[in-house]
Protein backbone atom coordinates (compact mmCIF):
# COMPACT_ATOMS: atom_id res chain seq x y z
CA UNK A 1 0.00 0.00 0.00
CA UNK A 2 2.90 2.27 0.87
CA UNK A 3 4.56 1.41 -2.46
CA UNK A 4 1.34 2.18 -4.38
CA UNK A 5 1.10 5.62 -2.74
CA UNK A 6 4.68 6.47 -3.75
CA UNK A 7 3.98 5.16 -7.25
CA UNK A 8 0.98 7.46 -7.57
CA UNK A 9 2.98 10.41 -6.25
CA UNK A 10 5.77 9.63 -8.71
CA UNK A 11 3.36 9.40 -11.64
CA UNK A 12 1.61 12.63 -10.60
CA UNK A 13 4.96 14.38 -10.40
CA UNK A 14 5.88 13.20 -13.85
CA UNK A 15 2.54 14.40 -15.18
CA UNK A 16 3.00 17.82 -13.60
CA UNK A 17 6.54 18.02 -14.91
CA UNK A 18 5.25 17.18 -18.38
CA UNK A 19 2.62 19.90 -18.15
CA UNK A 20 5.19 22.44 -16.99
CA UNK A 21 7.48 21.54 -19.89
CA UNK A 22 4.57 21.77 -22.30
CA UNK A 23 3.56 25.16 -20.91
CA UNK A 24 7.14 26.35 -21.06
CA UNK A 25 7.29 25.48 -24.77
CA UNK A 26 3.79 26.73 -25.54
CA UNK A 27 4.66 30.40 -24.98
CA UNK A 28 7.42 30.65 -27.60
CA UNK A 29 5.48 28.51 -30.08
CA UNK A 30 2.45 30.82 -29.86
CA UNK A 31 4.67 33.88 -30.23
CA UNK A 32 6.30 32.51 -33.38
CA UNK A 33 2.93 31.49 -34.82
CA UNK A 34 1.59 35.03 -34.25
CA UNK A 35 4.57 36.50 -36.08
CA UNK A 36 4.02 34.10 -38.95
CA UNK A 37 0.33 35.07 -39.06
CA UNK A 38 1.20 38.68 -39.96
CA UNK A 39 0.40 38.95 -43.66
CA UNK A 40 1.57 41.69 -46.02
CA UNK A 41 -0.78 42.60 -48.90
CA UNK A 42 -0.39 45.12 -51.70
CA UNK A 43 -3.17 47.30 -53.12
CA UNK A 44 -2.78 48.62 -56.67
CA UNK A 45 -4.37 52.06 -57.15
CA UNK A 46 -4.35 54.41 -60.13
CA UNK A 47 -5.32 57.31 -57.84
CA UNK A 48 -3.05 60.20 -57.00
CA UNK A 49 -2.20 61.25 -53.46
CA UNK A 50 -5.55 62.96 -52.99
CA UNK A 51 -7.53 59.95 -54.27
CA UNK A 52 -5.53 57.56 -52.11
CA UNK A 53 -6.75 59.31 -48.95
CA UNK A 54 -10.00 57.39 -49.21
CA UNK A 55 -8.09 54.12 -49.66
CA UNK A 56 -5.95 54.91 -46.62
CA UNK A 57 -9.02 55.63 -44.49
CA UNK A 58 -10.65 52.36 -45.60
CA UNK A 59 -7.45 50.40 -44.91
CA UNK A 60 -7.17 51.86 -41.43
CA UNK A 61 -10.72 50.70 -40.66
CA UNK A 62 -9.93 47.30 -42.16
CA UNK A 63 -6.78 46.88 -40.07
CA UNK A 64 -8.68 47.63 -36.88
CA UNK A 65 -10.68 44.50 -37.65
CA UNK A 66 -7.72 42.50 -39.00
CA UNK A 67 -4.60 43.78 -37.19
CA UNK A 68 -2.51 40.86 -38.49
CA UNK A 69 -2.96 41.98 -42.12
CA UNK A 70 -0.73 44.82 -43.30
CA UNK A 71 -1.76 46.61 -46.49
CA UNK A 72 0.62 48.66 -48.63
CA UNK A 73 -0.73 50.95 -51.34
CA UNK A 74 1.63 50.72 -54.28
CA UNK A 75 2.66 54.11 -55.69
CA UNK A 76 1.15 55.22 -58.97
CA UNK A 77 3.99 56.35 -61.24
CA UNK A 78 1.54 57.82 -63.75
CA UNK A 79 1.13 56.80 -67.36
CA UNK A 80 -1.22 54.16 -68.73
CA UNK A 81 -2.59 52.11 -65.83
CA UNK A 82 -4.22 49.60 -68.17
CA UNK A 83 -0.95 48.88 -70.00
CA UNK A 84 0.87 48.53 -66.70
CA UNK A 85 -1.68 46.00 -65.42
CA UNK A 86 -1.36 43.93 -68.61
CA UNK A 87 2.43 43.95 -68.18
CA UNK A 88 2.09 42.83 -64.57
CA UNK A 89 -0.29 40.06 -65.60
CA UNK A 90 2.29 38.84 -68.12
CA UNK A 91 5.11 38.92 -65.55
CA UNK A 92 3.04 37.48 -62.70
CA UNK A 93 3.78 40.54 -60.59
CA UNK A 94 0.29 41.84 -59.88
CA UNK A 95 -0.73 43.51 -56.61
CA UNK A 96 -2.78 41.21 -54.38
CA UNK A 97 -5.81 43.47 -54.92
CA UNK A 98 -5.99 46.13 -57.62
CA UNK A 99 -8.31 48.64 -59.25
CA UNK A 100 -9.92 47.77 -62.58
CA UNK A 101 -12.12 49.74 -64.95
CA UNK A 102 -15.21 47.85 -66.04
CA UNK A 103 -14.29 48.05 -69.73
CA UNK A 104 -11.10 46.08 -69.13
CA UNK A 105 -12.55 43.26 -67.00
CA UNK A 106 -12.97 40.86 -69.97
CA UNK A 107 -9.39 41.37 -71.17
CA UNK A 108 -7.93 40.99 -67.68
CA UNK A 109 -9.90 37.76 -67.20
CA UNK A 110 -8.89 36.34 -70.58
CA UNK A 111 -5.26 37.29 -69.86
CA UNK A 112 -5.34 35.40 -66.56
CA UNK A 113 -5.25 38.46 -64.35
CA UNK A 114 -8.43 38.19 -62.25
CA UNK A 115 -9.80 35.59 -59.86
CA UNK A 116 -13.38 34.37 -60.21
CA UNK A 117 -14.95 35.64 -56.99
CA UNK A 118 -17.96 33.33 -56.94
CA UNK A 119 -16.37 30.69 -54.62
CA UNK A 120 -15.41 33.43 -52.17
CA UNK A 121 -18.76 35.22 -52.32
CA UNK A 122 -20.60 31.95 -51.76
CA UNK A 123 -18.07 30.68 -49.20
CA UNK A 124 -17.74 30.97 -45.43
CA UNK A 125 -16.56 34.59 -45.56
CA UNK A 126 -18.93 35.63 -48.32
CA UNK A 127 -22.20 37.53 -48.44
CA UNK A 128 -25.56 37.60 -50.18
CA UNK A 129 -25.21 40.06 -53.09
CA UNK A 130 -28.97 40.62 -53.37
CA UNK A 131 -29.06 41.78 -49.74
CA UNK A 132 -25.94 43.91 -50.14
CA UNK A 133 -25.86 45.69 -53.51
CA UNK A 134 -27.83 47.39 -56.22
CA UNK A 135 -27.75 44.37 -58.52
CA UNK A 136 -27.45 46.46 -61.72
CA UNK A 137 -24.24 47.94 -60.29
CA UNK A 138 -22.89 44.67 -58.90
CA UNK A 139 -23.37 42.85 -62.21
CA UNK A 140 -21.15 45.32 -64.04
CA UNK A 141 -18.26 43.48 -62.40
CA UNK A 142 -19.23 40.27 -64.24
CA UNK A 143 -17.77 38.55 -67.25
CA UNK A 144 -19.53 35.60 -68.90
CA UNK A 145 -21.85 35.16 -65.94
CA UNK A 146 -19.32 35.24 -63.11
CA UNK A 147 -18.23 38.06 -60.76
CA UNK A 148 -14.60 39.15 -61.02
CA UNK A 149 -14.60 42.69 -59.64
CA UNK A 150 -16.49 44.41 -56.80
CA UNK A 151 -17.41 48.04 -57.34
CA UNK A 152 -15.38 50.79 -55.69
CA UNK A 153 -17.69 53.51 -56.93
CA UNK A 154 -19.53 54.42 -60.10
CA UNK A 155 -21.36 57.18 -61.94
CA UNK A 156 -24.65 57.20 -63.75
CA UNK A 157 -25.35 60.06 -66.15
CA UNK A 158 -28.08 62.70 -66.10
CA UNK A 159 -28.80 66.18 -67.49
CA UNK A 160 -27.50 69.31 -65.77
CA UNK A 161 -29.96 72.19 -66.17
CA UNK A 162 -29.47 75.92 -65.58
CA UNK A 163 -32.63 76.55 -63.62
CA UNK A 164 -32.57 80.32 -64.11
CA UNK A 165 -32.64 79.91 -67.89
CA UNK A 166 -35.59 77.53 -67.62
CA UNK A 167 -37.44 80.00 -65.42
CA UNK A 168 -36.68 82.92 -67.73
CA UNK A 169 -38.09 80.97 -70.69
CA UNK A 170 -41.15 79.87 -68.70
CA UNK A 171 -40.25 76.18 -69.04
CA UNK A 172 -41.12 73.73 -66.27
CA UNK A 173 -38.38 71.34 -65.25
CA UNK A 174 -38.95 67.93 -66.89
CA UNK A 175 -39.73 64.92 -64.75
CA UNK A 176 -39.04 61.20 -65.14
CA UNK A 177 -40.61 59.96 -68.35
CA UNK A 178 -39.81 62.98 -70.51
CA UNK A 179 -38.71 61.95 -74.00
CA UNK A 180 -36.03 62.77 -76.53
CA UNK A 181 -38.69 64.72 -78.44
CA UNK A 182 -39.30 66.75 -75.27
CA UNK A 183 -35.57 67.32 -74.91
CA UNK A 184 -35.29 68.62 -78.46
CA UNK A 185 -38.30 70.90 -78.03
CA UNK A 186 -36.93 72.38 -74.80
CA UNK A 187 -33.45 72.75 -76.29
CA UNK A 188 -34.93 74.71 -79.20
CA UNK A 189 -36.63 77.11 -76.79
CA UNK A 190 -33.38 77.57 -74.88
CA UNK A 191 -31.16 78.12 -77.94
CA UNK A 192 -31.01 81.86 -78.59
CA UNK A 193 -29.34 84.01 -81.24
CA UNK A 194 -27.87 87.50 -80.79
CA UNK A 195 -31.21 89.08 -81.68
CA UNK A 196 -33.05 87.20 -78.92
CA UNK A 197 -34.77 84.68 -81.25
CA UNK A 198 -34.87 81.07 -80.15
CA UNK A 199 -34.37 78.11 -82.46
CA UNK A 200 -38.12 77.60 -82.80
CA UNK A 201 -38.52 81.06 -84.34
CA UNK A 202 -38.59 81.53 -88.15
CA UNK A 203 -36.24 84.50 -87.62
CA UNK A 204 -33.62 82.44 -85.77
CA UNK A 205 -30.04 83.00 -87.00
CA UNK A 206 -28.01 79.77 -86.55
CA UNK A 207 -24.81 81.60 -87.52
CA UNK A 208 -25.01 83.92 -84.54
CA UNK A 209 -25.90 81.80 -81.48
CA UNK A 210 -25.18 83.27 -78.05
CA UNK A 211 -26.91 80.61 -75.94
CA UNK A 212 -27.00 76.91 -76.75
CA UNK A 213 -29.87 74.75 -75.55
CA UNK A 214 -27.63 71.76 -74.82
CA UNK A 215 -24.29 70.16 -75.52
CA UNK A 216 -23.37 66.54 -76.33
CA UNK A 217 -20.67 64.07 -75.47
CA UNK A 218 -18.84 64.41 -78.81
CA UNK A 219 -16.44 61.52 -79.23
CA UNK A 220 -17.07 59.93 -75.81
CA UNK A 221 -18.77 56.71 -76.85
CA UNK A 222 -19.60 55.57 -73.30
CA UNK A 223 -21.48 58.83 -72.82
CA UNK A 224 -23.52 58.19 -75.95
CA UNK A 225 -24.31 54.55 -75.14
CA UNK A 226 -27.13 55.60 -72.80
CA UNK A 227 -28.86 57.14 -75.83
CA UNK A 228 -28.27 54.04 -77.96
CA UNK A 229 -29.71 51.80 -75.24
CA UNK A 230 -32.74 54.07 -74.84
CA UNK A 231 -33.40 53.98 -78.56
CA UNK A 232 -33.74 50.20 -78.18
CA UNK A 233 -30.41 48.78 -79.24
CA UNK A 234 -27.16 47.33 -78.05
CA UNK A 235 -24.13 47.44 -80.30
CA UNK A 236 -22.78 43.89 -80.10
CA UNK A 237 -24.32 40.42 -79.92
CA UNK A 238 -24.92 38.86 -76.52
CA UNK A 239 -22.05 36.40 -77.04
CA UNK A 240 -19.72 39.29 -77.83
CA UNK A 241 -18.72 38.12 -81.30
CA UNK A 242 -20.79 40.09 -83.82
CA UNK A 243 -21.36 43.76 -84.59
CA UNK A 244 -23.42 43.42 -87.76
CA UNK A 245 -27.11 43.77 -86.97
CA UNK A 246 -26.34 45.56 -83.69
CA UNK A 247 -23.89 48.39 -84.23
CA UNK A 248 -25.67 49.20 -87.50
CA UNK A 249 -29.20 48.34 -86.34
CA UNK A 250 -31.99 50.76 -87.25
CA UNK A 251 -32.24 51.72 -83.58
CA UNK A 252 -28.53 52.56 -83.26
CA UNK A 253 -28.69 54.58 -86.48
CA UNK A 254 -31.79 56.41 -85.22
CA UNK A 255 -29.95 57.40 -82.04
CA UNK A 256 -27.04 58.77 -84.06
CA UNK A 257 -29.38 60.59 -86.43
CA UNK A 258 -31.21 62.19 -83.51
CA UNK A 259 -28.06 63.87 -82.21
CA UNK A 260 -26.83 64.64 -85.73
CA UNK A 261 -30.08 66.53 -86.36
CA UNK A 262 -29.87 68.29 -83.00
CA UNK A 263 -26.48 69.69 -84.06
CA UNK A 264 -26.94 70.34 -87.77
CA UNK A 265 -30.66 70.67 -88.46
CA UNK A 266 -32.05 72.24 -85.31
CA UNK A 267 -28.80 73.94 -84.21
CA UNK A 268 -29.50 73.39 -80.52
CA UNK A 269 -26.05 71.94 -79.75
CA UNK A 270 -22.59 73.04 -80.92
CA UNK A 271 -20.36 70.84 -83.07
CA UNK A 272 -17.73 68.48 -81.72
CA UNK A 273 -15.10 70.85 -83.09
CA UNK A 274 -16.52 73.77 -81.13
CA UNK A 275 -16.74 71.76 -77.91
CA UNK A 276 -13.20 70.41 -78.30
CA UNK A 277 -11.88 73.93 -78.78
CA UNK A 278 -13.07 75.07 -75.34
CA UNK A 279 -9.92 75.24 -73.19
CA UNK A 280 -11.71 74.44 -69.92
CA UNK A 281 -14.50 72.24 -71.23
CA UNK A 282 -18.18 73.13 -71.33
CA UNK A 283 -18.90 73.40 -67.59
CA UNK A 284 -17.70 77.03 -67.31
CA UNK A 285 -20.01 77.90 -70.23
CA UNK A 286 -22.88 76.19 -68.43
CA UNK A 287 -22.17 78.22 -65.31
CA UNK A 288 -21.98 81.42 -67.40
CA UNK A 289 -25.35 80.74 -69.02
CA UNK A 290 -23.98 80.07 -72.52
CA UNK A 291 -25.20 76.45 -72.44
CA UNK A 292 -28.56 75.70 -70.82
CA UNK A 293 -28.24 71.92 -70.43
CA UNK A 294 -25.27 69.57 -70.11
CA UNK A 295 -26.44 66.30 -71.64
CA UNK A 296 -25.50 62.85 -70.34
CA UNK A 297 -22.94 63.95 -67.76
CA UNK A 298 -21.88 62.18 -64.58
CA UNK A 299 -21.87 63.58 -61.02
CA UNK A 300 -18.35 64.98 -61.22
CA UNK A 301 -19.08 68.68 -60.87
CA UNK A 302 -20.89 69.07 -57.56
CA UNK A 303 -18.02 71.01 -56.00
CA UNK A 304 -17.96 73.35 -59.01
CA UNK A 305 -21.68 74.01 -58.63
CA UNK A 306 -21.34 74.63 -54.91
CA UNK A 307 -18.58 77.17 -55.55
CA UNK A 308 -21.02 79.35 -57.52
CA UNK A 309 -22.96 81.48 -55.01
CA UNK A 310 -26.52 82.04 -56.13
CA UNK A 311 -26.29 79.69 -59.11
CA UNK A 312 -29.53 77.74 -59.46
CA UNK A 313 -29.29 74.31 -61.02
CA UNK A 314 -31.37 71.18 -61.37
CA UNK A 315 -30.31 67.62 -62.21
CA UNK A 316 -32.79 66.07 -64.63
CA UNK A 317 -33.28 62.36 -65.38
CA UNK A 318 -32.12 61.07 -68.72
CA UNK A 319 -34.91 61.12 -71.32
CA UNK A 320 -36.93 58.07 -72.25
CA UNK A 321 -36.32 56.92 -75.80
CA UNK A 322 -38.31 54.76 -78.22
CA UNK A 323 -36.86 51.73 -76.44
CA UNK A 324 -37.54 53.03 -72.93
CA UNK A 325 -35.35 54.58 -70.27
CA UNK A 326 -31.93 52.92 -70.18
CA UNK A 327 -28.45 53.93 -69.12
CA UNK A 328 -24.78 53.03 -69.31
CA UNK A 329 -22.68 53.22 -66.16
CA UNK A 330 -19.17 54.56 -65.57
CA UNK A 331 -17.72 52.04 -63.14
CA UNK A 332 -14.50 51.14 -61.33
CA UNK A 333 -13.79 48.39 -58.84
CA UNK A 334 -11.34 46.01 -57.20
CA UNK A 335 -10.25 42.55 -58.28
CA UNK A 336 -7.88 39.86 -56.91
CA UNK A 337 -4.65 38.60 -58.38
CA UNK A 338 -4.46 34.86 -59.15
CA UNK A 339 -0.77 34.96 -58.13
CA UNK A 340 -1.39 36.30 -54.62
CA UNK A 341 0.44 34.27 -51.98
CA UNK A 342 -2.32 35.07 -49.50
CA UNK A 343 -5.62 34.61 -51.36
CA UNK A 344 -7.78 34.23 -48.26
CA UNK A 345 -6.47 37.44 -46.73
CA UNK A 346 -6.66 39.18 -50.11
CA UNK A 347 -10.33 38.24 -50.27
CA UNK A 348 -10.90 39.74 -46.82
CA UNK A 349 -9.39 43.00 -48.04
CA UNK A 350 -11.33 42.96 -51.31
CA UNK A 351 -14.56 42.16 -49.50
CA UNK A 352 -13.94 45.01 -47.07
CA UNK A 353 -13.26 47.56 -49.84
CA UNK A 354 -16.29 46.44 -51.85
CA UNK A 355 -18.70 46.34 -48.93
CA UNK A 356 -19.33 48.37 -45.80
CA UNK A 357 -15.78 49.25 -44.65
CA UNK A 358 -14.73 50.67 -48.00
CA UNK A 359 -18.11 51.91 -49.13
CA UNK A 360 -18.45 54.15 -46.07
CA UNK A 361 -15.39 56.00 -47.34
CA UNK A 362 -16.01 55.92 -51.10
CA UNK A 363 -19.71 56.72 -50.67
CA UNK A 364 -18.87 60.11 -49.18
CA UNK A 365 -17.52 61.32 -52.52
CA UNK A 366 -19.34 59.22 -55.13
CA UNK A 367 -22.18 56.75 -55.57
CA UNK A 368 -21.90 53.56 -53.57
CA UNK A 369 -23.01 50.14 -54.77
CA UNK A 370 -24.75 49.57 -51.41
CA UNK A 371 -28.26 50.94 -50.79
CA UNK A 372 -27.54 51.11 -47.06
CA UNK A 373 -24.70 53.58 -47.67
CA UNK A 374 -26.89 55.71 -49.94
CA UNK A 375 -29.69 56.17 -47.39
CA UNK A 376 -30.55 59.85 -47.16
CA UNK A 377 -29.22 60.72 -50.63
CA UNK A 378 -32.38 59.70 -52.48
CA UNK A 379 -33.93 63.14 -51.93
CA UNK A 380 -30.72 65.15 -52.26
CA UNK A 381 -31.12 67.85 -54.97
CA UNK A 382 -27.92 66.71 -56.67
CA UNK A 383 -27.36 63.04 -55.81
CA UNK A 384 -31.00 62.00 -55.90
CA UNK A 385 -31.37 61.98 -59.70
CA UNK A 386 -28.07 60.19 -60.30
CA UNK A 387 -29.07 57.58 -57.75
CA UNK A 388 -32.50 57.13 -59.36
CA UNK A 389 -30.76 56.35 -62.66
CA UNK A 390 -29.39 53.13 -61.11
CA UNK A 391 -32.77 51.48 -61.73
CA UNK A 392 -32.35 51.99 -65.49
CA UNK A 393 -28.80 50.67 -65.98
CA UNK A 394 -28.17 48.10 -68.71
CA UNK A 395 -25.18 45.72 -68.66
CA UNK A 396 -22.39 47.37 -70.60
CA UNK A 397 -21.62 46.24 -74.13
CA UNK A 398 -17.98 46.63 -73.08
CA UNK A 399 -18.33 43.51 -70.89
CA UNK A 400 -19.19 41.23 -73.80
CA UNK A 401 -15.82 41.23 -75.55
CA UNK A 402 -12.28 41.86 -74.22
CA UNK A 403 -11.56 44.26 -77.07
CA UNK A 404 -14.82 46.18 -77.21
CA UNK A 405 -13.43 49.41 -75.79
CA UNK A 406 -10.24 49.24 -77.80
CA UNK A 407 -11.98 48.48 -81.07
CA UNK A 408 -15.59 49.66 -80.92
CA UNK A 409 -15.58 52.29 -78.19
CA UNK A 410 -12.58 54.15 -79.53
CA UNK A 411 -13.54 53.48 -83.16
CA UNK A 412 -17.09 54.77 -82.86
CA UNK A 413 -16.00 57.79 -80.87
CA UNK A 414 -13.21 58.82 -83.22
CA UNK A 415 -14.67 57.77 -86.56
CA UNK A 416 -18.45 58.12 -86.15
CA UNK A 417 -19.82 60.39 -83.42
CA UNK A 418 -16.99 62.92 -83.63
CA UNK A 419 -17.58 63.10 -87.38
CA UNK A 420 -21.39 63.07 -87.46
CA UNK A 421 -21.61 65.71 -84.73
CA UNK A 422 -18.67 67.66 -86.15
CA UNK A 423 -18.50 70.44 -88.69
CA UNK A 424 -18.41 68.04 -91.64
CA UNK A 425 -21.30 65.87 -90.42
CA UNK A 426 -24.30 67.82 -91.71
CA UNK A 427 -24.60 66.04 -95.06
CA UNK A 428 -23.31 62.61 -94.04
CA UNK A 429 -25.51 59.53 -94.05
CA UNK A 430 -25.21 57.99 -90.57
CA UNK A 431 -26.00 54.45 -91.75
CA UNK A 432 -23.47 54.63 -94.56
CA UNK A 433 -20.78 55.92 -92.19
CA UNK A 434 -21.39 53.17 -89.63
CA UNK A 435 -21.43 50.46 -92.30
CA UNK A 436 -18.23 51.87 -93.75
CA UNK A 437 -16.30 51.53 -90.47
CA UNK A 438 -18.03 48.39 -89.18
CA UNK A 439 -15.81 45.88 -91.08
CA UNK A 440 -12.68 47.47 -89.59
CA UNK A 441 -14.13 47.33 -86.10
CA UNK A 442 -15.21 43.71 -86.55
CA UNK A 443 -11.76 42.77 -87.84
CA UNK A 444 -10.27 44.50 -84.82
CA UNK A 445 -12.42 42.34 -82.51
CA UNK A 446 -11.63 39.16 -84.46
CA UNK A 447 -7.89 39.79 -84.36
CA UNK A 448 -7.76 40.94 -80.74
CA UNK A 449 -7.12 44.55 -81.60
CA UNK A 450 -4.18 43.91 -83.88
CA UNK A 451 -5.25 45.90 -86.95
CA UNK A 452 -3.88 48.97 -88.72
CA UNK A 453 -7.22 50.73 -88.11
CA UNK A 454 -6.84 50.19 -84.36
CA UNK A 455 -3.28 51.46 -84.38
CA UNK A 456 -4.38 54.67 -86.09
CA UNK A 457 -6.89 55.48 -83.37
CA UNK A 458 -9.86 53.19 -83.95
Amino acid sequence: MHARKWSLVYMTALTLLGLLVALAWAGPVRTVAHAQDTVHLTLGSWDDENGNRRHIAAIEDFQEQYPNIEVEILPNPGGDWHTRILTQIATGDLPDVYMADSSFIPLYVESGGLVNLRPYIEGENGFNPEDTFYMSVYENGFYQGDPYVLAKDYSTVAVYANRSLFDAAGIELPQEGWTYDDLLDIAMQLTVDANGNNAASPDFDPENIVQWGMDHRGNWWRGFQSTVYSFGSHTISEDGTTLDGYLNSPETIAALEWMQAAVHEYHVAPTTNWISAQPNGVMPLFLDGQIAMIFGMGPWFLSMLEEQPGFEYAILPMPTGPGGHHGAVCWAGFGMSPTSEHPDEAWLLLRALGTEIGQRQYGEHALSSMPSIMEGKEDHPFWGTFLAEVAYLDPLDDLKNPYYLQCVGNGMGDRVTAVLFGEEGADLDAAELVNEVLPDLQTCLDTHGETPATESGS
